[in-house]
């Protein structure tokens, strides 16, 4: 399974984990050489299965011919280990890197890889659909997509912290409706439009914690200053540590994710493993989590949603939302989602 993400990445920790426990010997890498995929061949022996996750971290750079040399390196890769009989599977988390430096060339790369390979997984019927589109995918490849979905997060982070305890040591009232923006935040994620869209909000009770590292300085600097503009807001921006992503959680009402653009969604799949009501764009497989008629949900392009998924969730009932949410996580169970994937390579064996 490459690359390795699972010190730092729960996801790939929890898939790592059940699919060994279904007879697998799962090994986890990641080669700094000049051609990684054959060099973990080399390494560790030639596998059945060569599962692949992020695909864009393997090639895009901020220099165009760079991106063009690499991209080449990766189909070339591809191509040996087919020839070497192993199945290759890729994982869709997003259509295009996020950061779009390269859109045009990363694409074509995609749509290649996708032929390329034997099986392809994506978390939900929205993102096959997207994919087909996308990639521009004929039908026989379009067969070997498999739908697959997150698992949860229900025991990756320490919970044991109630509510009470939470907002006294984050100095939140009880009766105060509190939102959450968590993780990384970068550009896409449109926190500086979520930081100017609570401000209009005439709630005195209300509340916004921002919470995540900004990935550039000038995204810190500007998230920095839209929130000191209303004292309603607080902003820790920086990494959070495992066991602290329990107070954040438990402080909140309501997980807000005002995402540009969403394919899938980590972020969303802990919100609702923490049992916490869930204000997202309906886009991606993030519509799939949200119920059609849930008022928290928005469209996409709906320059007021946001605003009025704010206002809606005032006077919503948060608590049974936030259960609501927790039982859904709870069938998202990772023996399930293994058992699933272990069919998926069975069925994309040559």
């Amino acid at each position: 399974m490459y690359p390795d993400y699972s010190e730092s990445n729960a996801y790939q920790r929890h898939l790592r984990d059940a699919i060994g426990e279904r007879g697998y010997d799962v090994r986890m890498v990641t080669a700094d050489t000049s051609l990684p995929l054959l060099d973990a061949v080399r390494e560790h022996g030639r596998p059945e299965v060569f599962h692949i996750n992020w695909l864009h971290r393997h090639f895009v750079t901020d220099s165009k011919v760079l991106t063009a040399l690499l991209a080449l390196r990766l189909l070339f890769e591809l191509v040996v280990l087919r020839a070497l009989g192993v199945e290759l599977v890729w994982t869709v988390h997003n259509l295009v890197e996020h950061g779009r430096r390269m859109p045009r060339l990363e694409l074509g790369v995609r749509r290649i890889a996708a032929r390329l390979c034997d099986r392809i997984i994506v978390h939900c019927e929205s993102a096959r659909e997207l994919v087909v589109e996308t990639y521009r995918l004929p039908e026989s490849t379009q067969e070997r997509i498999e739908v697959i979905p997150h698992g949860h997060y229900v025991d990756s982070y320490p919970n044991e912290v109630d509510r009470e305890t939470a907002r006294d040591s984050l100095g939140f009232d009880d009766d105060q409706t509190v939102y959450l923006y968590f993780g990384l935040i970068r550009s896409y994620k449109n926190v500086p439009n979520l930081v100017r869209t609570f401000s209009t909000l005439d709630a005195p009770d209300a509340r916004l914690l921002v919470v995540g590292n900004p990935m550039s300085d000038r995204l810190e600097s500007e998230v920095r200053t839209l929130c000191s503009k209303d004292d309603r807001i607080t902003c820790v921006l920086e990494f959070v540590p495992d066991e602290e992503i329990q107070d954040y959680m438990n402080a909140a009402d309501a997980v807000v994710l005002p995402f540009e653009e969403v394919l899938t969604s980590g972020t969303a799949i802990l919100a609702m493993s923490f049992g916490r009501a869930l204000i997202a764009p309906r886009a991606g497989c993030v519509a799939e989590l949200l119920d059609g008629d849930d008022l928290l949900g928005y469209p996409p392009n709906d320059p007021e949603g946001l605003h009025e998924s704010l206002v809606s969730a005032l006077d919503a009932d948060l608590e049974a939302l936030g259960e609501y949410n927790r039982e859904r996580a709870d069938t998202l169970d990772w023996e399930g989602i293994a058992d699933r994937t272990v069919r998926a390579y069975a069925r994309g064996a040559r």
